[in-house]
């Protein structure tokens, strides 16, 4: 009668590791094994697994052999992979290009479109699943692109920046350096993300009609002073009631006022406007650089706190809530906000 050897304490554990984390098949030879070895006749361990004798005496000698390591299946050779390195490396190349460039009339690659050039390139024919594979493998996702703004630099950033420097530096003691911008606000929700249950998105209603407004702020970088003013748009005309706005709250000293390049700030009636008033002095930040303006966080935080997921019954109420949020604003949190702790005219 066949049995197995006697075991060691080390096989013994391994064999009991085996059963309980291998699956399938090898969990169920190191069973076996250990039947055996309390001395379980072959045809009893055969009926126990519903299989042959002849397997039982196979896995027994085996194991007898190699030990627990001898209950693993040999590796298979298979059928040699498709998606050889010089295949993985064509569709890396061909993912980087343009597929016009390939004769295709697309902007962007398919599955199918990729299978049809790699054939054509290296004539290896991948079935849609090899591809999927192949591209995952190479380090690929598919995924829904985002829209970003265009990577410009400002030719003149530096001089524009040094002219900031050089009029800050020069500016009297009695002298307002404000950054000023304009917003706009509207009645349609501000969609923001936030934490809602499974299966149960938020829905935030939207207005029979949009209304919007337009709030134009200054904050004194130097005290912390805010003053905005809300106008029906963003017009050259409206701009230059803030201007007006600005001249009274700093109605004793000059202003240096330092502002982005929107059209209605370097429009021909505000620069007429400006040579009348020369005690208002208008500076311009580089193109493509509204991360400069202090101003910029503080709208971002007032929409965040007022306007975000919610809709108002009317615009009246949303301007009293943004009215309410700028003027209880400190001149301590205005700094924060904007992150005026460093000096914003050097910034790079």
């Amino acid at each position: 009668m066949l049995y197995v050897r006697a075991l060691t304490d080390d096989e013994y554990a391994e064999l009991e590791r085996i059963t309980k984390q291998e699956v399938g098949r090898v969990s169920e030879r190191a069973r076996m094994i250990l039947l055996s070895a309390q001395r379980w006749r072959v045809p009893q361990i055969a009926s126990a697994f519903e299989t042959r004798p002849a397997t039982v005496r196979h896995w027994v000698r085996r194991f007898d052999a190699g030990g627990p390591s001898a209950l693993y299946d040999h590796p298979r050779s298979g059928r040699p992979r498709k998606a050889t390195p010089d295949v993985e490396q064509a569709v890396a190349g061909l993912i980087q290009d343009d597929p016009q460039e390939s004769g295709y009339l697309a902007t962007f690659w398919t599955v199918v479109m990729l299978i049809l050039a790699v054939l054509g390139k290296v004539g290896v024919a991948l079935s849609p699943s090899a591809m999927r594979t192949t591209l995952h493998r190479i380090g690929l996702r598919n995924g829904r692109p985002r829209l970003s703004m265009p990577k410009k630099v400002d030719p003149e950033k530096a001089q524009k920046q040094w002219a900031i420097v050089k009029a800050v530096v020069e500016a009297s003691l009695d002298t307002a350096i404000l950054y000023c911008d304009e917003s706009r606000i509207e009645l349609l929700p501000l969609l923001r993300r936030g934490w809602h249950w499974v299966g149960q998105q938020l829905r935030i209603p939207t207005p029979g009609t949009n209304d919007r407004r337009t709030i134009f702020g200054a904050l004194n970088i130097d005290t912390g002073r805010w003053v905005h003013q809300i106008r029906e748009h963003a017009s050259k005309e409206d701009f230059i009631a803030f201007l007006e706005h600005l001249l009274e709250a700093y109605a004793n000293g000059p202003i240096l006022l330092i502002a982005d390049n929107f059209s209605s700030h370097k429009a021909k009636v505000v620069r007429e406007w400006l040579a009348e008033h020369p005690q208002v002095h208008l500076h311009f930040l580089p193109t493509y650089c509204s991360h400069l303006n202090p101003v910029e966080p503080i709208w971002l935080r007032l929409k965040g706190k007022v306007a975000a997921n919610r809709l108002y019954a009317s615009m009246k109420l949303l301007l009293a809530d943004a009215n309410e949020f700028l003027e209880q604003m400190t001149h301590e949190q205005a700094l924060i906000w904007g992150g005026c702790e460093e000096d914003l005219t050097w910034a790079a």
